[in-house]
């Protein structure tokens, strides 16, 4: 039942389904008639291909089951939710508007605005977190606002409770967006309440400043940014922010947990504090939702309610672990900011995989060989473990683990290669000590010859070796 403009239409159970907002790897969101009330609503259904896959239903109803437990007003209401026809589905309001990252792609918000939509999502975050629900996946795109400037966080479907032993992600898989991500997820480990903080913070500074925190545009620059690089300053890449905003933004993204906020209130308070130094004060919304949002023309189309991005599975985010991340934004420096160039991004839109930025120069090259070797020794010292290793293996696919001992080494063959492979690896460790060192090595066991070395001396250490001189 598809009709001429790809957009999924007719009846299921008492819905008459007028249009498709957004899909995602684990289902849909449809405005939908419900037939039996009389109103319209947002309706997510997982997706007919994983109708059958225990994994995606039981994540589905995690996320009916965990929104359903929650009253704050900026997480949006859940109507009803259960099977239908053979399908499992959550019937929400459906909510007119754009979502954050639309917002930001006109340009960075005023800091009143910045703030005030900031603070709401954190309210959001301390309903969730008081019942044990960790979000851990904060980011501009699940975030929605009304045309009354009330902000929604939406997509608890990778929502964990906090007591939740049982990982519903393929093994050694990540979910979140990488650009938001907490040092801690890196390693694999359990996030906690304050993982989303920390991406919150992340939000903040791309709301102040129009630009992501970090300049990375791969797995790796993005990894070693959050785990060793300094926050950063919006108040240095924008005139008229308030420099008190970085210190909230610097207490927030604090590379161990234990050195930010407590939890979202506090947050909110410290945020709401420095703001008020900003030309214009700030926002403390406390709107009263309105029973029947007003219906305006979208300026975008149809902004989806809750699940608007809905959850990014296992196996996508393992593309983009492997490819890169997301859509290029050009990040300033700290010193000299250039002006942000506009670009719009949709809420449910896939996430786009990029080039990886250009390999190391490495500290040690001899004489290029004369063709590709029939292996390679690849290996990783260190003296702390590494969260994190990822490389090239015989087959030619890559390899990702996590939590492995140092030095580790590996030789691999490249008889079942492809034409344009390459060896490659890249290890990070979350060792916060001041001892901390890594050195990656690829050596030419044809000759004996180390091809490439880089070493990294910092707590947080990562390195990226890669060879492609043939």
């Amino acid at each position: 039942m598809t009709d001429t403009a790809g957009q999924t239409t007719g009846m299921i159970g008492p819905y008459r389904l007028d249009g498709l907002l957004g899909r995602g790897a684990m289902g849909e969101v449809h405005r939908a008639y419900d037939t039996r009330r009389d109103r319209t609503v947002a309706l997510k259904l997982l997706s007919p291909a994983l109708a059958h896959d225990e994994g995606f239903r039981e994540r589905f109803r995690r996320e009916s089951y965990a929104v359903a437990r929650l009253s704050s007003p900026h997480i949006v209401p859940i109507h009803d939710f259960g099977e239908i026809d053979g399908r499992l589905f959550l019937d929400m309001r459906l909510i007119e508007g754009r979502s954050l990252d639309q917002l930001v792609a006109d340009g960075p918000l005023p800091v009143p605005q910045a703030v005030g939509i900031v603070g709401q999502i954190a309210e959001a975050l301390a309903d969730a977190h008081d019942h044990g629900i960790v979000h851990r996946d904060v980011k501009p795109s699940n975030v929605l606002v009304a045309p009354d400037g009330f902000a929604y966080l939406v997509d608890f479907g990778i929502a964990r409770t906090a007591d939740d032993g049982t990982g519903l992600t393929s093994t050694g898989s990540t979910i979140g967006t990488l650009a938001y991500m907490a040092p801690e997820r890196f390693a694999g480990g359990p996030p906690d309440a304050r993982s989303d903080l920390y991406s919150l913070a992340c939000v903040l500074v791309e709301c102040l400043t129009g630009y992501r925190p970090f300049p990375g545009q791969s797995l790796p620059s993005l990894m070693r940014a959050h785990l060793g690089e300094p926050p950063p300053r919006p108040s240095l890449r924008r005139p008229g922010i308030p420099p008190a905003l970085d210190e909230v933004v610097t207490r927030a993204m604090s590379k161990d947990p234990r050195d930010r906020h407590p939890d979202a209130r506090t947050f909110a308070a410290d945020l709401h504090r420095a703001a008020a130094h900003a030309p214009g004060g700030t926002q403390m919304l406390t709107l009263a939702v309105p029973e029947q949002p007003a219906r305006q023309p979208m300026r975008t189309g149809a902004l989806l309610a809750a699940a608007a991005g809905i959850a990014v599975v296992a196996g996508a985010v393992g593309a983009v672990l492997g490819a890169g991340l997301l859509a290029p934004r050009q990040v300033p420096t700290d010193a000299a900011a250039p002006a942000p160039t506009p670009s719009p991004s949709a809420a449910a839109a896939p996430i786009s995989a990029e080039t990886a930025s250009p390999p190391a120069t490495p500290s040690a090259r001899p004489r290029k060989p004369s063709g590709r070797p029939s292996s390679f020794t690849l290996r990783v010292d260190g003296n702390y473990e590494l969260s994190l290793l990822t490389y090239y293996d015989s087959k030619g696919d890559e390899v990702r683990r996590q939590s492995v001992p140092a030095p580790w080494s590996e030789v691999v063959t490249t008889a079942d290669w492809g034409a344009d492979a390459y060896p490659k690896v890249a290890a990070g460790t979350i060792s916060t000590k001041g001892d901390t060192t890594l050195t990656c090595t690829i050596i030419n066991n044809d000759t004996g010859e180390v091809l490439v070395t880089e070493t990294d001396e910092k707590p947080g250490a990562f390195v990226y070796c890669t060879f492609t001189d043939f």
